[in-house]
């Protein structure tokens, strides 16, 4: 195996001396000079150092404009790969004069048309230009959205978004959903078309990524360290290790044990099965928990949300079936129709909790049918016609139909839900605030010991 790396190395160098020497001489040729580009063979980037701290998407301001900053959001969108050209070779059909134009510092080109060389213009001959592809250098480009994180959005502010321009290795590294931190240089850009003719001053900014690291990774994705696999073998083989794990979800929430449990299979999932006639059987688990008010439902889901590697929060009451599923949206420069995920889209591979389940219109909530059993959404929105993958478990919270839960009444005619709805939530879990002294003493002290600083079960 060491044979053949040494060999392929040393093919590759051979390879890049060879395209280093016909460069030197179709310079030599030509009397033009290449760009550096053209003989670079590796990327440079900049990486933030230690000290640098997480700026918040709504703190960009004019001052920051060149500065390196780094910043802590959501991915909502992720264009295509498309080829950047960096350097762009061009040959005189007269003279075969060579000409190339370094392009890494523009944003806007205009070809040129006629030869501009010596021989051209003593001649006066009009040589045209043709592009030479081969000889052009180009890089992958790939833009990202950015959205701040509902924690850092004041109340009754709109999140802000931001763009962000990926290059070279930095391309394919994240995916909607994921929650990164990003580093680059704050940039304005002039904006294209009649706009700048008319604004003038006016311009737009992006980020120009340098660097990109996730908050979350899932557990193929992590590092192999010997200590982390011993402790987790530690765990494993303990008999208590159940009861630990469960309690370690939300511990300042007191109670709750089996619901605790029923969470943490959640958050493992079951196993993925393709039948032989492909048929795919779900492993994820579907969780819908109904109650009295103040039982601590919807500080689980949020703790949900912060575990797991791809946790999305969103009500039921300001979500629509475009918001949970996906939207059409047209880019404003290029006029393509591109969709961009909702929640149920950005949760895949993770969990999506959703608060407040019975006061969605029933509309909304009959688009999460497919979502919920077949795990994947059905576009046919303005000539796209696809579907997306919805790999994601759904932990709903919801209040009975007369606000709390009557004994006296039967609980399926307390629910407020469709039977279509019921049969797709494998576990459900009903939540009473029961009128107990004792237990009201043991909650009273555990949140006295909560503020103190002490957790107890």
């Amino acid at each position: 195996m060491s044979r053949v790396t040494d060999n392929a190395s040393r093919y590759l160098s051979i390879i890049h001396k060879i395209t280093e020497r016909l460069i030197v001489e179709l310079e030599r040729e030509s009397g033009s000079t290449s760009s550096d580009h053209l003989m670079r063979w590796h990327e440079t980037r900049l990486l933030p150092p230690s000290t640098v701290q997480t700026l918040p998407l709504r703190r960009l301001k004019a001052a920051n404009i060149g500065h390196l900053v780094k910043l802590r959001g959501i991915v909502i969108r992720v264009s295509d790969v498309k080829p950047l050209a960096k350097v762009l070779a061009y040959t005189c059909e007269s003279c075969g004069h060579k000409l190339y134009y370094d392009l890494s510092r523009k944003t806007e080109f205009l070809p040129p048309s006629t030869c501009e060389s010596e021989y051209c213009t003593n001649n006066n001959t009009v040589g045209l230009l043709y592009h030479h592809s081969r000889a052009s250098k180009f890089v992958k480009y790939q833009e990202l959205r950015i959205q701040e994180l509902p924690s850092q959005v004041p109340v009754g502010n709109v999140p802000r978004s931001i763009t962000v321009q990926c290059r070279g290795e930095l391309t394919r590294h994240c995916t909607p959903g994921d929650t990164v931190f990003v580093c680059g240089i704050f940039l304005p850009q002039s904006p294209g078309g009649n706009k700048g003719a008319t604004t003038g001053l006016e311009s737009d900014t992006f980020l120009d990524a340098t660097h990109i690291t996730k908050e979350k990774q899932s557990f193929w994705e992590l590092d192999k360290d010997s200590n982390a696999e011993n402790r987790i073998d530690m765990l494993a083989n303990s008999q208590n290790a159940y009861s630990r794990l469960s309690q370690s979800i939300a511990p300042e929430i007191f109670g709750h044990e089996d619901v605790k449990k029923a969470l943490l299979l959640q958050l493992v999932g079951g196993a993925f099965r393709t039948l032989d006639d492909g048929v795919n059987l779900r492993g994820d688990i579907n969780v819908c928990l109904m109650g009295d008010p103040g039982v601590a439902k919807s500080q689980l889901l949020k703790a949900i949300a912060a575990i797991s590697p791809r946790g999305v929060y969103t009500t039921g009451k300001g979500s629509s079936d475009v918001g949970l599923t996906a939207a059409v949206v047209r880019d404003a420069v290029t006029s393509d129709t591109s969709l961009e995920g909702g929640a149920l889209v950005l949760a895949d591979c993770g969990v999506c909790c959703i608060d407040e389940f019975d006061k969605m219109d029933e509309y909304d909530r009959t688009a999460i049918h497919e979502v919920m059993e077949q795990q994947t959404v059905s576009i046919a929105k303005a000539g796209i016609t696809t579907m997306l993958n919805t790999r994601c478990s759904v932990l709903a919270a919801a209040n009975p139909r007369f606000g709390t839960y009557d004994d006296l009444t039967n609980t399926a005619d307390q629910m407020d839900f469709e039977t279509t709805i019921l049969s797709r939530f494998d576990m459900m879990f009903l939540v009473k605030d029961v009128r107990d002294p004792d237990r009201d003493f043991n909650l009273a002290l555990h949140m006295a010991n909560l503020h103190k600083g002490e957790v107890t079960e």
